[in-house]
């Protein structure tokens, strides 16, 4: 009678077992329920990514501005972590997802910071100039949230954008730095027997909406530092004419747009005439 090797024996067990939870993770991956958030968050990438190219492309038309714009210049920066976002998605490392979400909101707020708080050196502050403004003047928090001028938005909307760009932040800080939270969270996947891409449906939604919030603020911001100008053309001239656009429905993204109903050539479109309308007042509060 030949010996048996123990530690064989035990991987081989393990090894069905593993299988059996692969086939079990398919099954899942293929429903409807699990296709239905992950198309939801495929569609809200690209929305974000051609938006994104778009901009970039129209803010030729302002080429000095353009050229010495941190948040224009950083453009390919945004897309980059977008995009690493979708890939982390598909893999099934959430936790990481939230890093990247973390450093979209970080940045996002401090490229509109800087470029808000160098023009007042000159009538344009070059790039070096920002970039050195940013190295002396901005720390690793968030703190400078509270200075941004978000000229689209009421004062009552613009502070409840404030509070949400905090909120939000804080929730994926605690899966950036060691937390309890994040090893208890950890430790309670194991304990269930879930390891690294068996997420839920439920989880993939979770992230998702995250996913979603983060980028409606972080557009939002974008859009002030692009320019409102520009960003009232983008709108206008194109987003109108793209019902499906996702963030047409974004709770900030959308007030940025209503911003631009003064416009002759949307009132055209929805009503068939020119309404009247008087800066005083505007934008009003939306939220």
């Amino acid at each position: 009678m030949s010996e048996t090797d123990p530690l064989h024996e035990f991987w081989e067990q393990r090894q069905a077992e593993y299988a059996v939870k692969v086939k079990a993770q398919e099954e899942l991956v293929a429903s409807p329920t699990y296709q239905s958030e992950l198309s939801f968050i495929e569609r809200m990438t690209n929305d974000v990514i051609t938006l994104l190219r778009l901009c970039l492309m129209y803010s030729g038309r302002a080429g000095e501005y353009s050229e010495n714009s941190l948040t224009i210049r950083s453009t390919d920066d945004l897309a980059q972590s977008i995009l690493a976002i979708w890939n982390l998605v598909q893999q099934g490392m959430l936790n990481p997802v939230k890093r990247e979400l973390r450093y979209i909101i970080e940045s996002s707020v401090k490229y509109l910071y800087v470029d808000q708080h160098t023009e007042g050196i000159e009538s344009l502050a070059k790039l070096s100039e920002r970039l050195t403004f940013l190295e002396t003047n901005v720390n690793s928090s968030i703190d400078v949230r509270e200075e941004l001028k978000l000229s689209a938005l009421h004062p009552d909307d613009a502070k409840q954008f404030i509070d949400e760009i905090y909120d939000i932040y804080r929730d994926c800080c605690a899966y950036v730095h060691l937390s309890r939270r994040q090893i208890e969270e950890r430790l309670d996947m194991v304990k269930r027997g879930r390891s690294l891409g068996f997420e839920t449906a439920k989880e993939l939604q979770k992230i998702g909406r995250l996913m979603f919030r983060v980028y409606d603020v972080a557009l939002t911001m974008y859009f002030h530092g692009y320019d409102l100008s520009m960003t009232g053309d983008i709108f206008v001239e194109v987003l109108d004419n793209k019902p499906k656009w996702k963030f047409h429905k974004g709770k900030y993204v959308s007030v940025v747009s209503s911003y631009f109903d003064y416009k002759h050539e949307r009132n055209m479109r929805k009503y068939g005439e020119s309404r009247p309308w008087s800066p005083e007042g505007w934008p009003p509060k939306r939220l």
